[in-house]
């Protein structure tokens, strides 16, 4: 009898490890070896990749120079001097002398040609320009062009901003000499189409030095701000924005 229940028991004992056993084997992950394996892998590629990371921001932190960073965002802006090859304009009115029953007025230079020469300098890749007026070079009588420059005719003379200059205009641009110079000589261009054509006199030489004194003027702004992020959508405007037609 003693025998039977310890037999009994023993045989119980034997049941309840089998089917503890059955559900250990059916919890493990033996399934998913090859995807933890992955998954490791993974998480080590990107382990990897972050210490990189964190090691090149180190030492670009090391090596960030305050000082140059802040002179070379002054030069972009144009309120720091610049200097470096480029090419230097001269443009003037006609010397040609004009028949009676020509207008003059096609034969100088305006505004907008003044302008629209600028825009092709920065579109051929200029970095710096500015512009005086006058047969000698002189550093205080020019003007650099920045970001809020306006030209406007004031009589035979033409504002830059508020300084005003008579002809021969000097341009001074600071860039790849090359072509600055070939986007300026293209066939068809805009010299060719909008200047030449009026035989304005006009001169483009190749400098290997050229200066450009700082911005003067005021960079005052009483309604834009910096902005921190892009905002998501575009902003609505509010009732009181939205005219009837």
């Amino acid at each position: 009898m003693g025998i039977g229940l310890v037999a009994m028991l023993l045989g119980m004992l034997l049941v309840f490890q089998l089917r503890t056993e059955n559900d250990i084997r059916k919890n493990l992950p033996t399934r998913n070896v090859n995807a933890l394996a992955d998954l490791f892998h993974k998480q080590n590629v990107n382990l990897k990749r972050m210490e990189d990371e964190i090691s090149t921001l180190r030492r670009q932190l090391r090596e960030y120079d305050r000082d140059k960073e802040v002179s070379r965002l002054r030069m972009a802006a144009g309120i720091q001097a610049a200097r470096g090859s480029g090419i230097q304009i001269t443009l003037g009115d006609s010397k040609r002398k004009l028949k009676e029953y020509e207008d003059p007025n096609f034969f100088i230079v305006h505004y907008d040609q003044l302008e629209l020469l600028i825009n092709e300098l920065w579109a051929a890749g200029a970095e710096a320009i500015a512009i005086g007026s006058g047969d000698e070079w002189d550093r205080r009588g020019f003007q650099r062009i920045v970001t809020n420059t306006g030209f406007s005719c004031a009589g035979t003379t033409i504002l830059v901003d508020t300084k005003r200059l008579a002809p021969p205009y000097i341009i001074r641009a600071i860039g790849n000499p090359k072509n600055l110079k070939g986007a300026l000589s293209m066939p068809g261009g805009f010299v060719e189409t909008q200047i030449l054509s009026f035989e304005l006199d006009l001169t483009i030489e190749e400098r290997d030095e050229l200066y450009l004194p700082p911005y003067k003027g005021s960079l005052v702004f009483n309604y834009a701000r910096i902005a921190e992020d892009e905002p998501d959508e575009v902003d609505e405007p509010k009732e009181s924005e939205v005219k009837a037609p």
